[in-house]
């Protein structure tokens, strides 16, 4: 059994008994109150562990955890609960996605505002410019968000950084 404590919490003129329990699988503190998962009388898991552990569903893990968006997503993968927004999931992402997401449009603008929206080899001001990436955006994933892997160039430049595969 993992009773931990019974706790007396004033409500109104009286005392209300809690009995909180710990996760059997994650050692939390969950309080009877708290939605948990009990399969059997004796075992008790919190709400992250009962989902992984499949005993929850993800519908109801997503409305107990707060997230009422229509098109959100749980799993477990590698024995955490992964959370997204929309029809993929992030591991499946495949490079257009990124490169469509606010994250990368935020990277980009990013390059041009530290360069002052100047190409960066000719010296072009404005006009139709392109956020390169110094290391390549396939083989060096860590790197796709990093300010520093970044450089402004105009078309024509960046055109001639990837002819001479620099």
């Amino acid at each position: 059994m993992s009773l931990l404590k019974v706790m007396s919490v004033p409500n109104g003129d009286i005392f209300t008994r809690i009995e909180v329990y710990l996760c059997d699988r994650c050692f939390i503190e969950i309080n009877e109150a708290h939605p948990h998962a009990n399969p059997e009388n004796d075992v008790h898991y919190c709400w992250d562990c009962g989902f992984i552990k499949g005993l929850i569903s993800e519908k109801k893990y997503l409305s107990c955890v707060g997230i009422g968006i229509a098109n959100a997503n749980a799993t477990v993968r590698n024995g955490e609960v992964v959370i997204w927004i929309g029809k993929r999931p992030p591991w499946e992402r495949t490079p257009q996605d990124i490169r469509n997401s606010k994250e990368y449009a935020d990277w980009r603008k990013s390059v041009y505002e530290r360069d002052k929206y100047t190409c960066q080899h000719c010296g072009q001001v404005g006009g139709e410019l392109n956020a390169h990436h110094i290391k390549p955006f396939a083989q060096y994933k860590e790197l796709r968000f990093e300010l520093s892997n970044g450089l402004t160039l105009c078309v024509e430049c960046h055109r001639e950084v990837h002819r001479k595969g620099d």
